[in-house]
């Protein structure tokens, strides 16, 4: 009998280790199949069919395919590293991600490198047809069809979200109601989900916080009612309603910020301002408070905010650590007038604490602070100015220029893509498809550079309205406090204001 040759030994079948199902549920899923459950549910009947049992799941609820630092698919790369999984099971390749070049990068590179196999059940995709088998046909077919899937999901991903965004953007220009969850005093209509209808229960709460403001009661006096009654807040009475999920329901009282929200909330009004625009549409449901009254009760917030405080109290310190001794460089310290006078001044830390000898000590009214800043507020504005005109023009050109590369994208994308099966198919070098390749990850930068562009722009525009209405007066300076990056104090009543805008 012929003995068996020692130089080709036959390949030893791999031990397998642990075969996982990795689920990704995105946060624009508008799919009802694509639950988390439902995902579960195919790949357990996958393994089920093919007598291969799923011993855990890797799981990221509400996270983008364009993110690859999900913490599921973290943990679940790095038990690749560690040896402990030898199969992955996913209801499609969209799953894995969306990005062309990352999830290539996943099934030619490093799942084989670590021996793993990679099973797309929708998309009939096994690595052990194509990949990691030697016939050479199934090889190629598999390889050359992955990459035009990847695309397309990639393409979806972009897609799917700009669809979004329109669709809420035209709803909120048509006064559609495009929040998640009514305001508290409203409830959405059984018969159209995007039109608010008052809640008979919690208008009338709302109705009263309206009333003792409009009276003149301040935002504590309001806060003391409410819990003196036991009246639920806004979560604990949305929880009654039925409300699931993961909220802060606090210490279950009501507190100043929640009763500030509802009497700045326009929305009582019967107006409706959403978006990314801020799309204003007016007499979009019923009121529950009275425009003009609602408008009163801002002037009198406004006045708080600068300084000019009915009822003798002090308003909040809004320039709290933002007033700074141009002596000594420490902050300065907010106290009352003389006799606890209703006004206030500011004064050196450093002087009060250790002595005349470390610093001459800086002094200034708050008021005086005020109009600097309203002042230099006003030059900052007027150097700056952006005018409706200019805005429009800058963002066409924008739209224009980002129409323009999303085109050269596509088509670098169609070339790499052609290139990567040539590639495969041994008809051209890897040095070859890498210099396409970059091509289409440049385009993909240029493209992502000016989308953010864009989008830095818009903010900017969106900063110099807000400083505009600021600097007359329209909205509380409380409300651009975060543009002033310090006030310096100098001597002979020089005061400075160092802006923190990009």
């Amino acid at each position: 009998m012929a003995r068996k040759s020692r130089k080709h030994p036959e390949l030893a079948i791999p031990v397998s280790k642990d075969t996982v199902g990795y689920i990704r549920l995105s946060v624009l899923n508008r799919d009802p199949h694509g639950s988390v459950e439902n995902q579960r549910l195919m790949i357990e009947e996958w393994g089920q069919k093919h007598q291969v049992p799923i011993m855990r799941y890797y799981i990221d609820n509400g996270f983008s395919g364009k993110r690859f630092d999900r913490p599921a698919f973290k943990g679940m790369i790095q038990d690749i590293q560690k040896g402990k999984i030898d199969c992955i099971v996913v209801k499609d390749i969209s799953r894995l991600g969306r990005d062309y070049i990352t999830v290539g990068y996943y099934l030619e590179i490093f799942f084989p490198s670590n021996n793993v196999r990679f099973v797309s059940i929708r998309d009939q995709f096994d690595t052990t047809d194509g990949i990691i088998n030697k016939d050479k046909s199934a090889h190629i077919q598999s390889r050359t069809r992955m990459p035009l899937i990847n695309l397309f999901n990639e393409q979806v991903s972009i897609e799917t979200k700009m669809k979004v965004e329109d669709v809420l953007d035209m709803k909120a220009q048509h006064g559609e109601f495009i929040g998640p969850r009514a305001p508290f005093g409203y409830q959405k209509s059984s018969e159209n989900p995007s039109q608010l209808v008052p809640d008979l229960v919690a208008a009338v709460v709302v109705r009263k916080i309206f009333e003792m403001a409009a009276s003149g009661t301040g935002v504590t006096g309001i806060v003391r009612y409410l819990n003196g009654r036991g009246l639920p807040t806004p979560i604990q009475y949305a929880r009654a309603q039925g409300l699931a999920g993961n909220f802060d329901d606090g210490n279950g009282n009501w507190n100043s910020r929640s009763v500030k929200y509802i009497l700045t909330n326009r929305t009582y009004t019967g107006m409706l301002v959403q978006g990314k625009e801020k799309r204003a549409v007016e007499a979009t449901h019923e009121p529950l408070v009275d425009p003009k009254v609602f408008d009163a009760i801002q002037k009198a917030f406004q006045a708080r905010a600068y300084n000019v405080v009915p009822y003798g109290q002090p308003a909040d310190n809004i320039l709290k650590g933002k007033v700074i001794c141009g002596c000594c460089g420490g902050k300065m310290q907010r106290k009352h007038g003389t006799g606890h006078a209703d006004w206030h001044f500011f004064t050196c830390i450093t002087k009060n604490r250790l002595g005349a000898d470390k610093c001459s000590g800086m002094y200034a009214r708050e008021e005086d602070i005020f109009n600097a800043i309203y002042r230099q507020l006003k030059d900052y504005v007027n150097e700056h100015y952006i005018t409706n005109s200019a805005y429009k023009q800058t963002i066409q050109e924008f739209t224009s220029q980002i129409s323009d590369l999303t085109q050269r994208k596509t088509t670098a994308w169609i070339n790499a893509m052609e290139h990567y099966e040539q590639y495969v198919q041994g008809e051209i070098s890897k040095e070859e498809f890498r210099t396409v390749q970059d091509v289409a990850n440049q385009a993909k930068e240029v493209l992502i550079q000016a989308t953010e562009s864009k989008a830095a722009y818009k903010k900017q525009y969106a900063r110099f309205r807000k400083l505009l209405s600021a600097s007359s007066k329209d909205i509380p300076l409380s409300e651009i406090v975060d543009c002033i990056d310090k006030v310096v104090v100098d001597g002979g009543g020089k005061i400075v204001v160092k802006w923190n805008v990009p």
